[in-house]
């Protein structure tokens, strides 16, 4: 009897075992069907998101290298610190979810390699290639020897928008043009005063134009031979006409240069106040002198083709606080 009691006692305890162990498991695979083995990423301390495994991290981050190499071949891509990883168990719908792609876009860093043309130091063009940078430079030295023309290579975190190849032409033939030395016959340039006069240039056009307290169109003509083309390019429109075609004020203001520049050659500054200025190049004659008072529709200098110009026009500019405009919206109208 004790030996059937004995027995009974172990088999009592092999049942419970057996039955703890199949409760376990079935414990188990439910937590495993559940939730799912992975591991959380951190960049600098960022958390960045799940990942089934570091692989499945590298394949994220693999993609978004391709992402940012078909805007341009040849930009640099990296984070700033590795990535760390703690193991852990999620939810899938979780792992599902969730945007990796957005929260790693975020910590990737970005290095572009651009090609400014610089022409005396100022920033004239701008390209992703050093090949074409070079072409454009090459191609100014020869047209115009005595400018200071070099390629800059620049980095920068974020390519911004390029010189076009429409655009770097129009703005080649623009600084060559403007640099091509010209005879200005019937033109007598006197430096050493603010104004100059010449017996052969007659007035055409009236010596003044009635104010409309809005501003005026600088010239009788309005045909314009050379559109604004920005600070890089063309700062002003270059307005037609004969020599000796009168210059009117866009507005009232004072007179703050009437001389002889480099480029511009005769031209006249006008400060209208409030940071507002217009500049009046290429002059044949000047009419008004420094600090002189002049009204709107005043005649206060006749077109001509002094300075670096291919052909009789007024070079007319809008400044405001000293930064060109583009000048037709203020006489567009008129």
């Amino acid at each position: 009897m004790e030996k059937k009691g004995v027995l009974s006692t172990l088999r009592f305890i092999f049942f419970t075992i057996v039955t703890l162990v199949l409760i376990f498991s079935a414990v188990v695979i439910t937590v495993l069907n559940m939730y799912k083995p992975t591991v959380k990423a951190y960049i600098n301390g960022n958390f960045i998101g799940y990942f089934t495994d570091e692989q499945h991290f590298d394949s994220v981050y693999n993609d978004l290298v391709t992402e940012k190499q078909n805007i341009d071949p040849n930009v640099k891509v990296y984070l700033e610190s590795e990535p760390v990883f703690e193991s852990c168990y999620i939810r899938e719908n979780l792992l599902k979810d969730q945007n990796v792609y957005t929260s790693l876009r975020a910590q990737i860093k970005t290095e572009y390699t651009i090609y400014n043309v610089a022409v005396d130091g100022e920033t004239k063009m701008t390209f992703s290639t050093q090949d074409e940078a070079n072409k454009y430079a090459e191609n100014l030295k020869q047209e115009v020897s005595k400018l200071n023309t070099e390629v800059k290579e620049e980095k920068v975190s974020e390519l911004k928008e390029t010189t076009t190849i429409e655009r770097a032409d129009a703005i080649l033939k623009d600084i060559v043009d403007r640099n091509k030395p010209v005879e200005t016959p019937k033109v007598t340039v006197n430096k050493n005063k603010n104004t100059n006069t010449t017996n052969t240039v007659k007035t055409i056009g009236a010596t003044s134009v009635q104010a409309t307290g809005a501003g005026v169109w600088p010239t009788v003509n309005r045909r314009i031979n050379c559109a604004y083309m920005g600070y890089a390019g063309h700062t002003g429109i270059d307005l037609g006409g004969s020599i000796g075609t009168a210059i009117y004020a866009y507005r009232t203001g004072t007179v703050t240069f009437a001389g002889w520049g480099t480029g511009y050659g005769l031209h006249v500054k006008v400060d209208h106040g409030n940071g507002m200025s217009t500049l009046y190049a290429h002059c044949s004659q000047l009419l008004v002198s420094v600090g002189q008072q002049i009204t709107e529709g005043q005649m206060i200098a006749k077109i001509g083709m002094t300075g670096y110009t291919t052909g009789p026009h007024v070079h007319f500019e809008v400044r405001l606080n000293g930064v060109p405009v583009n000048p037709y919206p203020y006489i567009a109208g008129k």
